[in-house]
């Protein structure tokens, strides 16, 4: 598979290793992943998992590292259930900077599942720019899924292409 290294930046560019190197707050971290809030959200809890190590596809991670992307998930959800997503949001429209960060946060705020636990998760990455790749550093999303969010979520992930996702009509 073609890891579109002539699109990878280098790791002193690449803005999830700066968070890595940083330290910034993660909400879990083992040897290899960190996870933290997303910062647009497409719906309240919206965590990512990303290897503290720089690689763009799920096919260069070794078997250590595998093995770790299961407890980094796992605690990922974990952190999602039992985090105040309000207070979360808040926070975020508390840091100065990124304008479109601060319309997510508070896209979060008025969104009616705020106050709830997810009834299910949509879990993936975009493995490539054609499935929407934006960010050439491997990141896992996990996508709290509520009932009610979509009128008709039959099909989850595959409804990426538009009137495809439901395979039951």
């Amino acid at each position: 598979m073609n890891f579109e290294k002539n699109q990878a930046m280098s790791e002193k560019e690449c803005t999830f290793c700066k968070l890595a190197v940083a330290g910034s707050p993660f909400v879990y971290e083992n040897e290899y992943f960190f996870v933290r809030f997303d910062r647009y959200p497409v719906s309240p809890g919206h965590a990512l998992v990303i290897p503290k190590r720089h690689v763009v596809s799920l096919l260069e991670l070794s078997v250590d590292e595998w093995i770790a992307v299961s407890d980094a998930l796992h605690n990922a959800i974990i952190a999602i259930e039992t985090t105040d997503l309000v207070s979360l949001y808040e926070g975020f429209l508390g840091e100065a900077g990124d304008e479109k960060a601060l319309s997510y946060a508070n896209k979060m705020l008025c969104n009616p599942f705020i106050k709830k636990r997810p009834d299910g998760y949509n879990i993936g990455n975009n493995e490539g720019s054609a499935a929407g790749r934006t960010i050439h550093h491997l990141h896992i999303h996990i996508i709290p899924r509520y009932t009610g969010d979509v009128d008709n979520p039959v099909g989850g992930i595959r409804n990426i292409i538009q009137f495809i996702g439901n395979y039951r009509e």
